[in-house]
């Protein structure tokens, strides 16, 4: 029996390569999509500012990959990337987490805590789901941001502070300010400079590459070898809707390599979850309406970019009624 070919040159799995330093922190952006050729042009031109970044795309597209990236790039690279998730944590805790406190400031302050913000000094903050932070706290990074200064609770003093800000988001912020859920003035500060992640659905010619360096990566303790596909099975892949985008298809290689390490996989060995459709386009039609057939604000309502909403439609042969 002939053994099926491989799925791509492992020489152009990660795209072009940079030179010199750079090459490690763009490697890291896996993918041969146009979007994501761009995104390797684009971020050494961002990393030599110290200016706001906006990072937007759905849940595991790769949005922390890029934050990263552009603090490796940045004048800032030696000083310290320091991540919080807003979404992660109850609104008491995050004014402590991020502005820190002073000993006794409150209960169970035994010990000063100099949060966040300030550990940060001298690097790169960056803030996971910032459209989930409560109003209150907006309101206080904004003064931070616009004074450079942070108060800690407590604190009879406030402390300078230097650092780059990027945020990142799952949520249309834009909707969120016209709903007062988000402070107007806090999105122009930190929308300076914008990178759009497209989901992965949107970019088929990047799971291969993905898939090749997710089995790479959890492969390389197994004595059998990473897994690999088959074309068939690749093809699969490439035609599945992939609603977890990238952190999807690594859960799905990780799981191949613990029952299939060593050997290709076919499409009868790949764990997919169906995309559920049923009453879908029902759903679509609905937002469609409640948007009077603004393709934008449908797509912002059903949390999709633009061009899902556009496929969606012509997948359910949805056109506006003459």
């Amino acid at each position: 029996m002939t053994e099926p070919r491989p799925m791509l040159d492992r020489a152009t799995a990660h795209g072009p390569r940079a030179p010199g330093a750079h090459r490690d922190a763009l490697d890291a952006i896996v993918g041969n999509s146009p979007s994501l050729r761009a995104l390797r042009e684009r971020l050494p031109l961002l990393a030599r500012s110290s200016c706001s970044v906006l990072i937007t795309g759905e849940t595991g597209t790769g949005k922390d990959v890029a934050a990263r990236a552009l603090h490796e790039l940045g004048l800032r690279r030696d000083g310290p990337l320091v991540s919080i998730n807003c979404a992660a944590l109850p609104d008491s805790l995050l004014d402590s987490e991020l502005f820190g406190y002073e000993r006794g400031s409150f209960t169970g302050a035994h010990a000063a805590y100099p949060g966040k913000i300030t550990l940060a000094h001298g690097g790169t903050l960056f803030l996971d789901e910032i459209g989930d932070m409560p109003l209150h706290a907006q309101a206080k990074l904004l003064r931070v941001i616009e004074t450079r200064e942070v108060f800690p609770i407590g604190a009879l003093r406030s402390r300078s502070i230097d650092v780059r800000i990027v945020a990142a988001t799952h949520c249309a912020l834009e909707r969120a300010v016209r709903d007062g859920r988000f402070r107007a003035d806090l999105f122009y500060r930190l929308n300076v400079a914008r990178i759009e992640m497209l989901p992965l659905r949107e970019r088929p010619e990047d799971v291969a590459p993905l898939f090749e360096h997710f089995a790479q990566a959890l492969g390389a303790g197994n004595l059998a070898g990473p897994v690999r596909l088959s074309a068939a099975a690749l093809e699969r892949l490439r035609k599945h809707d992939w609603p977890g985008n990238a952190r999807e298809l690594r859960n799905l290689v990780e799981a191949a390599g613990i029952m299939f390490d060593g050997r290709w996989l076919e499409p009868a060995d790949l764990a997919l979850a169906p995309v559920p459709e049923a009453g879908e386009s029902t759903r679509i039609l609905e937002a469609l309406a409640r948007c009077e057939w603004n393709r934008s604000k449908t797509a912002e309502l059903l949390h999709w970019s633009r061009m899902t909403l556009y496929r969606k439609m012509k997948q359910f042969h949805i056109e506006p009624s003459r």
